[in-house]
């Protein structure tokens, strides 16, 4: 997986892309299901006029708009990780993950990672197992 693979919005299109070369597609001029409606993505077109890579060069980042508002949970996530922990460390964490069996989604659209809560997100991503 490479950069190129990370959505504005932080979505990995590596592991969903439509088009299936791995490209962003958003980044490589294809369409996502968001860049067609009549508006457009709000975080395709923030960031574009912002010249950021993406939300997590943004210091408003997550805001809680479009694919970013609050119940976006795995995104939001992915979003803080990428701004935290930086870009290679958050490509390392999702192909250590994958390696491990952490299936980032199914046809169903449902994976390990879409839990009820940013904090479940980011400690999966970094291996940290929860407390019992």
């Amino acid at each position: 997986m490479k950069e190129t693979s990370i959505a504005y919005c932080g979505l990995v299109c590596a592991y969903c892309s439509m088009d299936k070369k791995g490209d962003c597609s958003c980044k490589c001029g294809c369409n996502c299901a968001k860049t067609l409606g009549e508006k457009g993505c709000h975080q395709y077109n923030c960031c574009i006029s912002k010249g950021i890579k993406g939300c997590w060069e943004c210091d408003s980042a997550p805001c809680e708009i479009d694919m970013l508002a609050a119940d976006k949970i795995k995104i939001r996530a992915f979003v803080r990780c990428i701004k935290e922990d930086g870009i290679d460390k958050f490509i390392e964490y999702l192909e250590k993950n994958e390696k491990e069996g952490i299936v980032y989604h199914t046809s169903g659209i449902i994976g390990d990672y879409d839990l009820s809560s940013e904090e479940e997100v980011l400690n999966l991503l970094r291996g940290i197992k929860p407390a019992n």
